[in-house]
């Protein structure tokens, strides 16, 4: 009874093989795979250089009209806004760091008393 369970040698070589063969199938399915997801991954820079090349010679052929000039005509200033203009240009750039300075100071007090 005990060499009815045993399998015969030719048995046990084809038991191998079967699973060497699932085996081999196995691999070759995930190969497969692996390389239909690489040649997606190549195919979507590939793609998105082609649409890139497409639109920079559309670009190239396809020009917006110029627009018109606008020519506007300066009016002659008085000296006294010329003077207010350069002084202006002067004071305010050192003026804004502390009006800046007030300014924050004034939102947080009315930010305080709100709560």
């Amino acid at each position: 009874m005990a060499q009815k369970d045993k399998k015969s040698l030719d048995e046990q070589i084809a038991e191998v093989e079967g699973r060497l063969a699932r085996h081999r199938a196995e691999l070759r399915l995930i190969a497969a795979e692996a390389r239909s997801r690489v040649s997606v991954r190549h195919t979507i820079p590939v793609a998105v250089v082609a649409a890139l090349a497409i639109g920079f010679l559309a670009s190239r052929f396809v020009r917006k009209p110029a627009k018109p000039q606008v020519v506007i005509e300066r009016v002659p200033r008085s000296r006294a806004a010329r003077m207010a203009g350069a002084l202006a240009a002067a004071v305010l750039p050192r003026l804004i760091r502390p009006l800046q300075h007030v300014a924050a100071n004034w939102i947080a007090q009315r930010m305080a008393r709100a709560h």
